[in-house]
């Protein structure tokens, strides 16, 4: 009975703990207090997902055996067979990452066209992770759902080029063996996601445990992966330029395949660069990993346009958007951020409206 008691005692002492420590982050970072959920996709139904996003309710529903970034409208029924189609595959940043659906920007692609009477069926089957390999793949074995003139969009991310190496270990997109490690992670990061992010004590912790656990100091070459993170090998940091020529090598093979794929299919390939606050003014603040293109052997975006017009496959390069945007915004000392706070990788709803005019511009100067 007393090990009872004190055991009791030691929860309550911890608990108590926990709430002043969260009422105290609370107080001192509203940032974390606000938009912050996160849910995993949770089944409804046999066809129907729910997840949160950034305190973003989202919803897919599985349509042509995709999981398909919803309006909540049926999708069966929403299909118009006398229209083509603008099927859109990426990872987080196409799947509407912390945004409603009426601010992704395949939403606003669809409207507009709608409202210049450009019809068009328009899905995004994207999802966080995938990659050139998943998209391949999901073509070459649906062949019956595209039909011919329907739109392949490639939501191009620069921390896509990995050398194959880390995808066949499953560090990049690609899915590998499931063991007891992997699935111990994916469980505790389930659990994170839909419980532990609910604290903003937990959110503020885990923040600045990311920026501890990283060398934000130091030349290039000692600061390893931590130089450029992400953007490792699609920059060229300097102690992995020769792993970074090869990965792009490997992504150059891989698109062009996918080209060919598409051109064989009579499928109009685009593929959409998404841009990172690393090239845009006036973000330093967001990159609060402190990132260093100074380590950079490679032009990521040099480099990936290259690649595109060499290989004459059609793309959407937004950059330019966001640029003339905050030049605007901060001549008139009017700037306001085109990603999400402490985020380089995803544009916020600014920067899907600046993405969907890019792909907009894209498509009418394309489609006969």
């Amino acid at each position: 009975m007393k090990i009872i008691k004190i055991l009791l005692f030691q929860i309550f002492i911890v608990l108590t703990v926990f709430v002043v420590l969260e009422l105290i982050s609370i107080k001192l970072f509203p940032e974390y207090s606000i938009n912050q959920k996160y849910v995993g996709k949770q089944k409804i139904d046999e066809f129907k997902l729910t997840a949160v996003s950034k305190s973003k309710n989202q919803f897919f529903e599985k349509f042509k055996g995709f999981n398909t970034r919803t309006d909540l409208t049926d999708t069966e029924k929403r299909f118009n067979e006398n229209y083509k189609t603008i099927w859109i595959f990426g990872d987080s940043v196409s799947n509407g990452y912390g945004l409603k659906y009426t601010d992704t920007f395949f939403y606003i692609l669809k409207k507009t066209l709608s409202s210049i009477r450009r019809e068009f069926n328009i899905f995004s089957v994207s999802d966080y992770g995938n990659n050139l390999d998943n998209i391949y793949e999901i073509i070459n074995n649906n062949n019956e759902i595209f039909q011919e003139k329907d739109y392949l969009v490639f939501q191009f991310n620069y921390n896509d080029i990995l050398p194959q190496s880390y995808l066949d270990k499953g560090v990049g997109r690609v899915k590998t063996e499931v063991n007891f490690f992997r699935k111990f992670i994916s469980n505790f990061d389930t659990f994170r996601y839909n419980y532990l992010h609910r604290s903003t004590f937990f959110r503020v912790m885990t923040h600045y445990a990311s920026i501890a656990r990283r060398d934000t100091s130091g030349d290039c070459q000692s600061r390893n992966l931590d130089a450029l993170g992400m953007y490792t090998f699609s920059y060229g940091s300097k102690k992995y330029s020769k792993e970074s020529i090869n990965a792009w090598e490997n992504f150059e093979n891989k698109i062009i395949n996918l080209k060919n794929l598409t051109d064989d299919r009579n499928l109009k390939f685009i593929v959409l660069i998404s841009p990172i606050s690393l090239q845009v003014s006036y973000h330093e603040d967001l990159n609060f990993h402190k990132l260093d293109l100074n380590c950079s052997t490679i032009d990521g975006r040099e480099k990936i346009l290259d690649i595109l017009n060499r290989n004459k496959i059609i793309y959407s390069d937004p950059l330019y958007l966001f640029q003339d945007y905050v030049n605007l915004d901060n001549k008139e000392k009017n700037f306001e951020p085109l990603f999400f706070e402490y985020d380089t990788n995803h544009p916020n709803a600014k920067g899907n409206l600046l993405m969907s005019i890019s792909l907009l511009e894209t498509i009418y100067g394309n489609d006969d």
